[in-house]
């Protein structure tokens, strides 16, 4: 399966951006063994220190996920503290000496606050660190094209029905109250909310796309769940993916991990069991946050903010008799300490 996802999503030879060769587990890295047409991903968010600090649990972090094996690794964003720049994504005792063990898994960063804080136009740390994933995608030679460069594109799970958008929340906001002319705004008719129109339509519209799995992550949680506060900024985005019914949203932020039940646009639990659900997963080894969301907001199935972890989503593929491509999914999160805990599964929202 991880050589399926290599040949698929490495871009061609003859890629033009400059980046370095960070470490690669190589070929003798071997994803767990799992029936056809499913898939092992892990993702989580803020993740290393910055490089002066010693502590954090980033490397612990990593090799759990080594030791999960999984066939794909996403992050949501805030990946190098304090800001992101590139000699700091590419110390040892950065992003590059931790969970660059497995930078050959990373095909879907997402970018946070902090790696927009890298000084200059856009995220260029974070830019230069995944240029081996974010370079010739397919979905830049559509119209209106994917901006990988500005942090926002998609992918497919090759052999399975499932589909993966990566967004940019950062929403003109990073680096103060201004925000980067470089961060793509988040509103309704702006080029990335087009372009996600654009996206799901062609992949989920109709009668004739017959592929109903998909998930999308970001950085910044719509449905604050620990440390932070609802986000109105992915409102628009949100109200897009739902209509499409798109299945998952991971997010980090804040340094905790939950997970929300089926949610509606208007941060309610859906009355039908049919929506949204957003898994937080921030607690990859910058730090712990306290708990300032109380009483636990509507929807709220499970949050921790004591240990750090992952979480750990299985995705299946299944086809129904009228050749409808779908599936379900698993999802736990798994801590450095050993526990698992919050096993929860649905079927992809038809």
């Amino acid at each position: 399966m991880l050589a399926a996802v290599a040949a698929t999503l490495t871009p061609v030879p003859g890629a033009t951006a400059t980046a370095v060769a960070p470490a690669d587990r190589g070929p003798a890295y071997q994803p767990a063994l799992q029936a056809p047409g499913v898939v092992t991903l892990v993702f989580s968010g803020d993740i290393s220190p910055p490089t002066n600090e010693f502590k954090g649990d980033d490397h612990a972090t990593a090799e759990l996920v080594l030791s999960i094996r999984p066939n794909l690794v996403c992050t949501a964003g805030d990946n190098q503290y304090e800001t992101g720049t590139a000699a700091m994504f590419e110390a040892a005792s950065g992003f590059d000496g931790s969970w660059g063990k497995f930078h050959g898994l990373i095909k879907c960063p997402a970018e946070g606050n902090h790696d927009a804080a890298d000084p200059g136009p856009g995220s260029p740390g974070f830019q230069r660190y995944f240029a081996p994933h974010l370079t010739n995608l397919p979905c830049q030679q559509l119209s209106p094209p994917c901006r990988p460069d500005l942090g926002y594109y998609d992918l497919d799970v090759p052999g399975t029905s499932w589909y993966i958008l990566v967004l940019n929340s950062n929403c003109q906001r990073a680096g103060g109250g201004t925000g980067d002319v470089q961060t793509p705004s988040c509103a309704s008719g702006s080029p990335q909310l087009e372009w996600l129109a654009f996206a799901m339509g062609r992949r989920h519209g109709g009668q004739t796309s017959g592929l109903k799995c998909s998930i999308a992550f970001w950085h910044h949680e719509r449905w604050g769940t620990s440390f932070f506060a609802d986000d109105p900024a992915m409102h628009q985005a949100w109200l897009l993916l739902n209509h499409f019914h798109n299945d998952i949203v991971g997010s980090g932020h804040t340094h905790s991990t939950g997970r929300l039940g089926a949610m509606t646009p208007q941060g309610t639990l859906s009355p039908t069991g049919s929506g949204m659900r957003q898994i937080t997963a921030g607690a990859a080894g910058r730090s712990l946050t306290p708990v300032r969301v109380n009483p636990p907001r509507v929807g709220t199935r499970y949050r921790d903010n004591t240990k750090y972890g992952v979480n750990v989503l299985t995705l299946r593929s299944s086809t129904s008799p009228a050749g409808w491509q779908g599936g379900d999914w698993t999802s736990e999160f798994r801590y450095v300490d050993g526990t698992v805990a919050d096993r929860a599964s649905a079927g992809c929202w038809p």
